[in-house]
């Protein structure tokens, strides 16, 4: 086990048991569908493209909010 686990473990024993079954979900989630999260080749090479623009444009995190539920997530 990592040291980053360990660290990760003691802090979630430290919670209460409602938000310390909450983190294992997550984790559970995470292992349970890891495969999933994996990007293209071509949606990579589309991030390379876009971060290599100079003059792309960034916006906040409000903004980023608004436009997902604008999308319907």
């Amino acid at each position: 086990m990592t040291k980053l686990l360990r660290d990760a473990i003691s802090q979630v024993e430290q919670l209460p048991d409602g938000e310390q079954d909450a983190a294992a979900t997550a984790m559970l989630d995470y292992l349970a569908h890891k495969r999933d999260l994996r990007v293209s080749d071509a949606d990579l090479a589309e991030i390379r493209r876009r971060r290599a623009n100079p003059n792309r444009k960034l916006v906040s995190h409000d903004e980023a909010r608004a436009r997902i539920k604008r999308l319907g997530a």
